[in-house]
Protein backbone atom coordinates (compact mmCIF):
# COMPACT_ATOMS: atom_id res chain seq x y z
CA UNK A 1 0.00 0.00 0.00
CA UNK A 2 1.36 3.62 -0.47
CA UNK A 3 3.11 5.08 2.48
CA UNK A 4 0.91 8.02 2.34
CA UNK A 5 -2.38 5.75 2.54
CA UNK A 6 -0.58 3.68 5.31
CA UNK A 7 -0.14 6.77 7.61
CA UNK A 8 -3.31 7.91 7.53
CA UNK A 9 -4.81 4.45 8.24
CA UNK A 10 -2.79 4.18 11.17
CA UNK A 11 -3.87 7.53 12.27
CA UNK A 12 -0.19 9.14 12.06
CA UNK A 13 -1.55 12.09 9.42
CA UNK A 14 -5.35 13.12 8.90
CA UNK A 15 -6.81 12.49 5.63
CA UNK A 16 -6.54 16.58 4.73
CA UNK A 17 -2.61 15.97 5.34
CA UNK A 18 -2.83 12.88 3.16
CA UNK A 19 -4.04 14.56 0.28
CA UNK A 20 -1.54 17.29 0.53
CA UNK A 21 1.29 14.92 0.34
CA UNK A 22 -0.13 13.66 -2.93
CA UNK A 23 -0.45 16.95 -4.07
CA UNK A 24 3.17 17.81 -3.42
CA UNK A 25 4.03 14.72 -5.24
CA UNK A 26 1.99 16.23 -8.26
CA UNK A 27 -0.53 13.77 -7.75
CA UNK A 28 -4.35 15.32 -9.01
CA UNK A 29 -7.86 14.53 -7.81
CA UNK A 30 -7.48 11.36 -10.31
CA UNK A 31 -4.52 10.26 -9.34
CA UNK A 32 -5.07 9.93 -6.03
CA UNK A 33 -8.62 8.19 -7.11
CA UNK A 34 -6.44 5.50 -8.49
CA UNK A 35 -4.02 5.24 -5.85
CA UNK A 36 -7.59 4.73 -3.51
CA UNK A 37 -8.68 1.90 -5.90
CA UNK A 38 -5.90 -0.63 -5.13
CA UNK A 39 -6.49 0.05 -1.36
CA UNK A 40 -8.84 -2.03 1.83
CA UNK A 41 -11.83 0.12 2.83
CA UNK A 42 -10.95 2.01 5.93
CA UNK A 43 -12.92 4.95 7.22
CA UNK A 44 -9.61 7.54 6.85
CA UNK A 45 -9.70 6.19 3.30
CA UNK A 46 -13.41 7.13 2.65
CA UNK A 47 -12.81 10.38 4.45
CA UNK A 48 -10.11 10.56 1.65
CA UNK A 49 -12.99 9.74 -1.03
CA UNK A 50 -15.11 12.59 0.39
CA UNK A 51 -12.65 15.35 -0.14
CA UNK A 52 -11.42 13.73 -3.55
CA UNK A 53 -15.55 14.38 -4.03
CA UNK A 54 -16.06 17.83 -2.90
CA UNK A 55 -12.76 19.30 -3.25
CA UNK A 56 -11.78 18.25 -6.82
CA UNK A 57 -11.56 21.64 -8.73
CA UNK A 58 -9.66 22.61 -5.96
CA UNK A 59 -7.28 20.34 -5.51
CA UNK A 60 -6.63 20.13 -9.55
CA UNK A 61 -5.94 23.80 -9.51
CA UNK A 62 -3.40 23.68 -6.63
CA UNK A 63 -1.93 20.60 -7.96
CA UNK A 64 -0.91 22.57 -11.13
CA UNK A 65 0.14 25.28 -9.15
CA UNK A 66 2.99 23.11 -7.65
CA UNK A 67 3.75 21.70 -10.69
CA UNK A 68 3.93 25.15 -12.37
CA UNK A 69 5.81 27.17 -9.80
CA UNK A 70 7.25 23.93 -8.12
CA UNK A 71 6.76 22.70 -4.22
CA UNK A 72 10.68 23.44 -3.09
CA UNK A 73 9.93 26.30 -0.40
CA UNK A 74 13.30 25.62 1.21
CA UNK A 75 14.66 28.74 2.89
CA UNK A 76 18.33 27.87 1.41
CA UNK A 77 20.86 30.19 -0.36
CA UNK A 78 24.73 31.19 -0.17
CA UNK A 79 23.64 33.79 2.12
CA UNK A 80 20.50 34.07 5.01
CA UNK A 81 19.50 37.02 3.14
CA UNK A 82 19.25 34.68 -0.26
CA UNK A 83 17.28 32.20 1.79
CA UNK A 84 14.47 34.28 2.94
CA UNK A 85 14.26 36.05 -0.11
CA UNK A 86 13.69 32.87 -1.40
CA UNK A 87 11.01 32.06 0.78
CA UNK A 88 9.09 35.20 0.53
CA UNK A 89 8.88 34.92 -2.74
CA UNK A 90 7.63 31.43 -3.06
CA UNK A 91 4.98 32.70 -0.61
CA UNK A 92 4.06 35.76 -2.46
CA UNK A 93 3.29 33.26 -5.44
CA UNK A 94 1.51 31.53 -3.32
CA UNK A 95 -1.01 33.64 -1.82
CA UNK A 96 -1.88 34.64 -5.02
CA UNK A 97 -2.99 31.84 -6.03
CA UNK A 98 -4.87 30.34 -2.67
CA UNK A 99 -4.46 32.35 0.16
CA UNK A 100 -5.90 29.63 2.43
CA UNK A 101 -3.50 27.43 0.83
CA UNK A 102 -0.68 29.52 1.27
CA UNK A 103 -0.32 28.81 5.30
CA UNK A 104 -1.63 25.43 4.62
CA UNK A 105 -1.91 23.35 1.91
CA UNK A 106 -3.63 20.99 3.55
CA UNK A 107 -7.17 23.36 3.85
CA UNK A 108 -7.24 22.44 -0.23
CA UNK A 109 -8.10 26.19 -0.16
CA UNK A 110 -11.20 25.75 1.78
CA UNK A 111 -11.87 28.36 4.23
CA UNK A 112 -13.94 25.89 6.54
CA UNK A 113 -11.37 23.56 6.81
CA UNK A 114 -8.29 26.24 7.65
CA UNK A 115 -10.96 27.85 9.86
CA UNK A 116 -11.09 24.06 11.94
CA UNK A 117 -7.24 24.13 12.19
CA UNK A 118 -7.19 27.04 13.24
CA UNK A 119 -9.81 26.71 16.04
CA UNK A 120 -7.25 23.03 17.18
CA UNK A 121 -4.64 25.40 17.60
CA UNK A 122 -6.32 27.98 19.23
CA UNK A 123 -7.51 25.64 21.82
CA UNK A 124 -4.41 24.17 22.47
CA UNK A 125 -3.25 27.19 23.33
CA UNK A 126 -6.04 27.89 25.98
CA UNK A 127 -5.39 24.13 27.58
CA UNK A 128 -1.79 24.96 27.66
CA UNK A 129 -2.30 28.04 29.91
CA UNK A 130 -0.52 30.37 27.23
CA UNK A 131 -3.35 33.12 26.54
CA UNK A 132 -4.23 35.52 28.36
CA UNK A 133 -6.92 39.05 27.96
CA UNK A 134 -3.61 41.44 29.18
CA UNK A 135 -1.46 39.07 27.14
CA UNK A 136 0.60 41.20 24.05
CA UNK A 137 0.99 38.70 21.17
CA UNK A 138 3.90 38.40 18.73
CA UNK A 139 2.82 36.02 15.50
CA UNK A 140 6.11 35.25 14.04
CA UNK A 141 5.29 34.01 10.36
CA UNK A 142 1.86 35.11 10.57
CA UNK A 143 0.93 34.30 6.92
CA UNK A 144 -2.91 35.78 6.08
CA UNK A 145 -3.44 36.50 9.92
CA UNK A 146 -5.28 33.87 10.55
CA UNK A 147 -4.43 32.73 13.80
CA UNK A 148 -3.96 36.54 14.82
CA UNK A 149 -7.53 37.33 13.82
CA UNK A 150 -8.71 34.46 15.73
CA UNK A 151 -6.78 35.58 18.87
CA UNK A 152 -7.55 39.04 18.73
CA UNK A 153 -10.68 38.80 21.24
CA UNK A 154 -8.35 36.26 23.27
CA UNK A 155 -5.62 39.30 23.98
CA UNK A 156 -4.44 42.75 24.27
CA UNK A 157 -2.79 42.95 20.93
CA UNK A 158 -1.38 40.97 18.22
CA UNK A 159 1.65 41.34 16.28
CA UNK A 160 2.03 40.07 12.74
CA UNK A 161 5.25 39.59 11.11
CA UNK A 162 5.77 37.82 7.64
CA UNK A 163 8.52 38.23 5.38
CA UNK A 164 6.16 37.82 2.23
CA UNK A 165 4.67 41.29 1.36
CA UNK A 166 1.88 39.38 -0.31
CA UNK A 167 1.29 37.66 2.87
CA UNK A 168 0.89 40.92 4.67
CA UNK A 169 -0.90 42.58 2.39
CA UNK A 170 -4.05 39.72 2.51
CA UNK A 171 -3.43 39.81 6.31
CA UNK A 172 -3.99 43.64 6.54
CA UNK A 173 -6.82 43.37 4.23
CA UNK A 174 -8.88 40.48 6.12
CA UNK A 175 -8.39 42.23 9.69
CA UNK A 176 -8.75 45.92 8.78
CA UNK A 177 -11.43 45.94 11.37
CA UNK A 178 -9.52 44.51 14.25
CA UNK A 179 -7.87 47.54 15.88
CA UNK A 180 -5.76 45.80 18.14
CA UNK A 181 -4.17 43.89 15.18
CA UNK A 182 -1.19 44.82 13.43
CA UNK A 183 0.87 43.37 10.08
CA UNK A 184 4.42 44.40 8.73
CA UNK A 185 6.98 42.89 6.60
CA UNK A 186 9.81 41.78 7.90
CA UNK A 187 13.51 41.06 6.65
CA UNK A 188 13.45 37.77 8.63
CA UNK A 189 17.32 37.99 9.83
CA UNK A 190 16.40 38.51 13.59
CA UNK A 191 14.00 40.70 16.04
CA UNK A 192 16.92 43.24 17.35
CA UNK A 193 14.19 46.00 15.87
CA UNK A 194 11.69 44.82 18.34
CA UNK A 195 11.80 46.49 22.12
CA UNK A 196 13.21 44.23 25.09
CA UNK A 197 10.17 42.90 27.03
CA UNK A 198 7.62 43.82 25.04
CA UNK A 199 5.83 40.23 24.13
CA UNK A 200 4.19 37.98 26.69
CA UNK A 201 3.87 35.37 24.19
CA UNK A 202 5.54 34.48 20.92
CA UNK A 203 4.21 31.97 18.48
CA UNK A 204 5.83 30.88 15.54
CA UNK A 205 3.40 28.51 13.60
CA UNK A 206 5.30 26.03 11.13
CA UNK A 207 7.79 29.21 10.47
CA UNK A 208 10.50 27.87 12.14
CA UNK A 209 11.67 25.51 9.70
CA UNK A 210 12.80 28.04 7.67
CA UNK A 211 14.53 29.61 10.13
CA UNK A 212 16.44 26.30 10.55
CA UNK A 213 16.84 26.41 6.72
CA UNK A 214 18.37 29.77 6.66
CA UNK A 215 20.62 29.42 9.66
CA UNK A 216 19.14 32.10 11.58
CA UNK A 217 17.49 30.14 15.08
CA UNK A 218 19.88 31.28 17.30
CA UNK A 219 19.63 35.84 16.60
CA UNK A 220 15.82 34.67 17.06
CA UNK A 221 16.25 32.83 19.90
CA UNK A 222 18.50 35.24 21.62
CA UNK A 223 15.86 38.07 20.74
CA UNK A 224 12.60 36.46 21.72
CA UNK A 225 14.74 36.26 25.55
CA UNK A 226 15.18 39.57 25.29
CA UNK A 227 11.89 40.15 24.14
CA UNK A 228 9.83 38.58 26.22
CA UNK A 229 8.38 39.86 29.15
CA UNK A 230 9.21 37.61 32.69
CA UNK A 231 7.35 34.33 32.69
CA UNK A 232 6.66 34.67 29.22
CA UNK A 233 6.72 31.74 26.51
CA UNK A 234 7.72 31.19 23.60
CA UNK A 235 6.07 28.61 21.46
CA UNK A 236 7.01 26.78 18.26
CA UNK A 237 5.15 24.62 16.86
CA UNK A 238 6.76 22.48 13.96
CA UNK A 239 10.58 22.92 14.97
CA UNK A 240 11.60 21.98 12.00
CA UNK A 241 11.39 19.47 8.96
CA UNK A 242 13.68 17.09 9.85
CA UNK A 243 13.06 13.98 12.18
CA UNK A 244 11.17 14.29 15.32
CA UNK A 245 14.14 12.67 17.02
CA UNK A 246 16.18 15.77 15.53
CA UNK A 247 13.85 18.47 17.14
CA UNK A 248 14.14 16.59 20.64
CA UNK A 249 17.92 16.49 20.82
CA UNK A 250 18.04 20.37 19.23
CA UNK A 251 15.46 22.36 20.80
CA UNK A 252 16.96 21.81 24.81
CA UNK A 253 20.29 22.72 22.97
CA UNK A 254 18.85 25.87 21.83
CA UNK A 255 17.04 26.94 25.02
CA UNK A 256 20.45 26.25 26.69
CA UNK A 257 21.73 28.21 24.11
CA UNK A 258 19.51 31.44 24.63
CA UNK A 259 18.92 31.28 28.20
CA UNK A 260 15.10 29.99 27.58
CA UNK A 261 13.87 26.89 29.67
CA UNK A 262 12.09 24.47 27.71
CA UNK A 263 9.43 23.46 29.47
CA UNK A 264 7.56 21.20 26.96
CA UNK A 265 7.08 19.56 24.14
CA UNK A 266 4.02 17.07 21.85
CA UNK A 267 4.79 15.19 18.94
CA UNK A 268 1.42 16.00 17.57
CA UNK A 269 -1.38 17.60 19.94
CA UNK A 270 -3.35 18.54 16.70
CA UNK A 271 -5.96 16.33 14.74
CA UNK A 272 -5.75 17.66 11.22
CA UNK A 273 -2.23 19.04 10.81
CA UNK A 274 0.79 16.99 11.93
CA UNK A 275 2.60 19.71 13.41
CA UNK A 276 4.50 19.48 16.69
CA UNK A 277 4.99 21.90 19.30
CA UNK A 278 7.31 22.84 21.94
CA UNK A 279 7.16 25.58 24.55
CA UNK A 280 10.17 27.76 25.82
CA UNK A 281 10.01 29.80 28.64
CA UNK A 282 11.53 33.19 30.08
Amino acid sequence: MNQTLHDCIAGRISPQIAVAHFMFNGADAAAIQNELAHAEPHPQLDAIRTLLLTHTPQIDALTAHIGLHGADHHASGDTPEEGVARIADFFDRAVAASPEASVALYSLGDPLILAAATAEIVEWLEMSDLLAPEADVLDLGCGIGRVAGALASRCRSVFGLDVSPGMVAEARRRHVDQPNLRFEVTAGQNLSFLDAHSFDLILAIDSFPYLVQAGIVPAHLADAARILRPGGALVVLNLSYETDEWDEIQAPIWAAESGLALVGSDRQPFRLWDGSAFVFRR
